[in-house]
């Protein structure tokens, strides 16, 4: 599969790229981000990239916002993709930068590693949620305690496979995966 080797040394303020946090004065169609010559010829609905940035196609943008993935809750960014080439590929690619983040860790279950000095999270190797902290309503969110994780509600990732979207990855509840 295709993917984006550095998403960051395109953009203004790399920082915020997945801090959840509002994205909208640094990120446009004006941003070109370009596939790597490292990676495979087919472009998936969801664009794997070495930033830890969810990328997603038109078709899954509108897979999404049926599912009520929408308004506060997100951002779709509208950006240039290049393929290797450096030609603009075909279809629209937006960065979907979910702003909803909430803390909703199960810290006895999970496996992580944090910093001594202030117990921040640095990774997530194994991941827990407690159910009874989300919101009924959030189907795609960033974890709290680490925004670089994003959550996906069950119901949500049966109805991306059942429209058979491409590049897909998701890990179980528990799952073990280093991010």
């Amino acid at each position: 599969m295709a993917y984006i080797e550095d998403i960051g040394g395109n953009v203004s303020d790399k920082s915020k790229m997945t801090k959840g946090v509002s994205l909208k004065k640094v990120i446009s169609k004006a941003n070109t981000f370009s596939l790597s010559e490292d990676g495979g010829d087919m472009l998936g609905d969801l664009v794997d990239n070495t930033s830890g940035v969810l990328i997603v196609s038109n078709r899954a943008r509108e897979v999404l916002e049926a599912e009520g993935v929408t308004g506060d809750v997100i951002e779709y960014l509208p950006f240039t993709l290049k393929d290797k080439r450096g030609r603009p590929t075909k279809g629209e690619f937006y960065v979907a930068n979910p702003l909803q983040k909430i803390p909703c860790m199960n810290r006895e279950k999970s496996k992580f590693v944090d910093s001594d000095e202030d117990g921040r999270i640095l990774s997530v190797r194994k991941l827990t949620v407690e159910p009874k902290k989300i919101p009924n309503e959030a189907k795609l969110f960033r974890l709290g305690e680490y925004t670089r994780v994003h959550v996906v509600r069950l119901d949500l990732a049966q109805r991306l496979r059942a429209e058979k979207l491409t590049g897909l990855t998701f890990c179980e509840q528990g799952e073990k995966f280093t991010w």
